[in-house]
């Protein structure tokens, strides 16, 4: 899928495990990524590596789902963290989240020499942390939002977007709520892998919230 317009900003989907609902699903997104930058999507292990080394350089690589945490696509993995470490954005959401053993995570994010691990999987209301994003991008991003999402641990509060309070809950239909909030524990998360910046959103539901923060993250809000 691409966009015209050679002088738009150039977006990479790396999709080696596309599932049919995919586009259904994140359809507000990708209509708003197709507005504001030329998208590609990339199906095949050898075509990432390729795409990564030759260029023209991508403004930022969505990684959709988890087939990168998978031993024989470790090669498309480490040209995604080549990438970032050279100072490029790539952002782990979409089916990711969804999909991955939470026993890969740890060892995926670990290669980016993040200490992130699998943690809570509920659906509670987050709160942005303006000191992270500091005062131009918190314009742009939603207060407080809520998600059903797997979360990441071992998160320095630098590197999370949103996070819980004291107030957040856990969001259920079946259960009473109970407190959600657990410090270190984020699913909307951004740090620095060398000169690059390495971000993971785990919001399984797609919600309008997190369409603004992938916009943020790939730099198309500000």
């Amino acid at each position: 899928m691409a966009t015209t317009g050679s002088t738009k900003p150039l977006i990479l989907l790396v999709s080696l495990n596309l599932k049919p609902s995919f586009d259904g699903t994140y359809e507000p997104l990708l209509t708003k990524l197709s507005s504001k930058a030329t998208v590609q999507r990339i199906k095949k292990r050898e075509s990432v590596i390729h795409r990564l080394s030759e260029g023209p350089r991508p403004s930022a690589v969505l990684v959709t789902d988890a087939a990168l945490t998978r031993k024989e696509n470790s090669s498309a993995w480490e040209a995604v963290l080549q990438y970032v470490r050279q100072g490029g954005t790539s952002v782990i959401m979409g089916h990711f989240s969804s999909f991955v053993k939470p026993n890969n995570i740890k060892p995926f994010f670990g290669k980016a020499g993040l200490p992130w691990e699998s943690a809570s999987y509920q659906r509670t209301t987050l709160v942005l942390n303006r000191q992270a994003v500091g005062a131009s991008l918190a314009a742009c991003l939603p207060p407080r939002y809520s998600q059903k999402a797997l979360s990441v641990k071992n998160v320095a509060h630098a590197d999370a977007w949103y996070g819980t309070d004291k107030d957040s809950v856990v969001e259920s239909l079946v259960f009473a709520p109970t407190s959600a909030h657990v410090v270190g524990e984020s699913p909307v998360v951004f740090a620095s892998v060398g000169d690059g910046k390495l971000g993971y959103l785990g919001d399984v539901n797609a919600e309008e919230g997190s369409t603004t923060v992938v916009l943020v993250m790939c730099g198309l809000l500000s």
